[in-house]
């Protein structure tokens, strides 16, 4: 009987799932690779065509309000782009800024990107507090900044400030702030704030020297658009107002027989028209 050779072990056959796998590596990585080279050849394509079409490139903003807001002054407001850009390629938080610095009425901007070529400012508007009387009608914000350009004619509803020459002239951004205006904007939002005119609203506002004493150096006169006048000098106002209200409220009928109501008094001083 033979012995058998134990110096060379038996030979294996592999495994039936490991011939398949190595069957079908070949093909796939072969598929996989001219898949990857594909994409990589359309993604180049892609950013050329995005980087090089027309359609991708922008010479202006559109600019949109906010809900609820409603333009004083002409509402063809926009910002062009000089030269065009390409809009994935746009500073947006820089174009906000300058599209803040070149029209002064807006008072917040936020610019962002509707593809394929839309750049879009969401803007809210500073609030007008009225308009300020020199050589035109001028918008003005209550920290005294000039909105727009000049008008010929004021604007419907808000206060007309006489304050400062009449030749004076004013362009967009510049600053108003003087002592004057300042007290005379603070006076005006105290009335406003009180809601002590109920549907009446204040038409012209003046500042002129007081007469009462060493520490009343300003009178501000806020005439209503029924001609009646309040006079008032800077500080709290509060507890006058509020009477004010009251005998708004309660004595409308006779009210419109006043010339003044002075606020500068704990109680409150009413001029009849006709009195001397």
């Amino acid at each position: 009987m033979a012995r058998r050779d134990r110096s060379k072990p038996p030979r294996r056959l592999p495994h039936p799932i490991w011939q398949w796998l190595r069957q079908a590596t070949l093909p796939m990585a072969g598929t996989v690779g001219l898949l990857v080279c594909l994409g990589v050849v359309i993604g180049v394509w892609l950013v050329t065509f995005i980087h090089r079409s027309p359609y991708f490139w922008t010479s202006s903003v559109e600019i949109r309000l906010e809900p609820g807001q409603r333009w004083v002054t002409d509402p063809r407001v926009g910002y062009r782009l000089h030269p065009p850009v390409h809009i994935l390629q746009v500073d947006l938080p820089a174009l906000a800024l300058a599209i803040h610095r070149e029209h002064p009425q807006l008072a917040h901007v936020v610019v962002r990107r509707e593809l394929p070529s839309r750049l879009v400012a969401q803007v809210t508007l500073r609030e007008p507090v009225g308009q300020l009387r020199g050589r035109q009608y001028y918008l003005m914000s209550a920290d005294g900044t000039v909105l727009a350009p000049g008008a010929s004619t004021a604007w419907e509803g808000l206060p007309v400030f006489l304050i400062g020459p009449r030749a004076a002239a004013y362009s967009p951004g510049q600053s108003c702030a003087t002592p004057d205006v300042r007290q005379a904007v603070a006076v005006l939002e105290d009335v406003q704030r009180s809601g002590a005119l109920g549907q009446h609203h204040v038409s012209v506002i003046r500042v002129a020297p007081a007469s009462l004493g060493p520490g009343d150096s300003t009178m501000i006169t806020l005439v209503l658009e029924n001609g009646l006048e309040l006079r008032a000098t800077p500080g709290d106002l509060a507890l006058r107002l509020a009477r004010l209200g009251v005998l708004m409220s309660g004595k409308g009928h006779e009210m419109d027989q006043a010339q003044y109501v002075d606020l500068r008094f704990d109680d409150l001083v009413i001029g009849m028209r006709g009195d001397d």
